[in-house]
């Protein structure tokens, strides 16, 4: 399963590549396309509490920097 992240980047904050830099650096991989990272599970199928824990830490990565942001976990 695979964790997806969309972003949207405010007009306040930090630069764009800053953000993707630290997005990066809590484990998401950069995508073109629909969306624009990914989080790889490994195969595996995580918990709730896990997918949970991620979108946290996604939280805690964007915070003050003028972003919002959609995950999507599917197959």
């Amino acid at each position: 399963m695979k964790t997806y992240l969309v972003m949207y980047f405010g007009t306040k904050g930090m630069s764009c590549s800053d953000i993707v830099r630290r997005i990066e650096k809590i484990g998401f991989t950069t995508l073109y396309g629909p969306y624009d990272f990914v989080f790889d599970w490994g195969g595996r199928r995580p918990s709730k509490e896990e997918i949970l824990a991620i979108g946290d830490r996604v939280v805690t990565t964007l915070k003050d920097t003028g972003c919002v942001f959609n995950l999507d976990t599917h197959d």
